[in-house]
């Protein structure tokens, strides 16, 4: 669980860079950290469900696919609210035109891009845990 938290962290820091170095320039970028938050949040999820133990696979499946959309739809909610309050104050303190949040079609992507990392992470651990057993 600390490594999949430790990625988590990093990914976050990696978009904050993004934003300063002007990544999101780049059509793939935000598209790649959704995917990889969206993986890292399903190992985050699974590390916790291991220690827990509940009884049913497709209860965990469905712990897991539930907290990684509520964890993006979160995400989005925060990408929302700092592009109507942080935009200007980042640009007047710092001089970096943020980027926060796109149209209607980018917080769909991102929605996407975080199930679809999700779902990579639950076949490769179905896919793992298939030959060990």
């Amino acid at each position: 669980m600390k490594k999949a938290f430790i990625f988590l962290v990093v990914i976050f820091l990696v978009n904050i860079a993004g934003m300063y170095f002007g990544f999101y320039n780049l059509w793939w970028f935000d598209m790649s950290l959704h995917f990889i938050g969206g993986f890292l949040m399903a190992m985050f999820m699974s590390y916790y469900l291991a220690d827990v133990r509940t009884p049913s696979k497709l209860k965990n499946c469905l712990i897991i696919a539930g907290a990684v959309v509520f964890v993006g739809v979160i995400w989005e909610f925060y990408e929302y609210a700092a592009s109507q309050i942080l935009i200007q104050p980042i640009y007047d303190n710092l001089g970096v035109r943020a980027y926060f949040i796109g149209d209607l079609d980018d917080t769909m992507s991102d929605l996407l891009m975080d199930i679809l990392g999700a779902g990579l992470f639950a076949w490769l651990h179905l896919l793992r845990r298939g030959k060990s057993h």
